[in-house]
């Protein structure tokens, strides 16, 4: 078996190692980039689906306006006398007078 020596030191002073600073300024700068890269792009991509989000909702909105017109104009022709009117809004149409129309047989 081999005896554990010990070996005394006077005066020994550890050296700093200039590389190690150098070292981490490097990593803190990286890090402080690839922050600053990632916060833009997920800047970015917020406001890309924002745009898209808003754009979706006005169109959504436009379909309810005309889903609700719609539904307004479906509950005016099933009321009497709507279809004359929609005639003479719509398409210029007037009721003939009785003179004015001839019946053929």
């Amino acid at each position: 078996m081999k005896k554990k020596r010990h070996i005394a030191v006077k005066n020994f002073k550890k050296q700093q190692r200039k590389g190690s600073l150098l070292l981490l300024g490097v990593v803190v700068a990286i890090s402080f980039v690839s922050c600053a890269l990632v916060s833009f792009f997920l800047k970015e991509a917020y406001v890309e689906t924002k745009g898209a989000f808003l754009e979706r909702l006005s169109e959504e909105k436009k379909v309810a306006d005309i889903n609700r017109h719609l539904k307004m104009e479906l509950l005016a022709i099933t009321q009497k006398g709507y279809v004359e009117f929609a005639a003479e809004e719509r398409l210029g149409l007037k009721r003939a007078k009785e003179e004015e129309v001839l019946v053929l047989r």
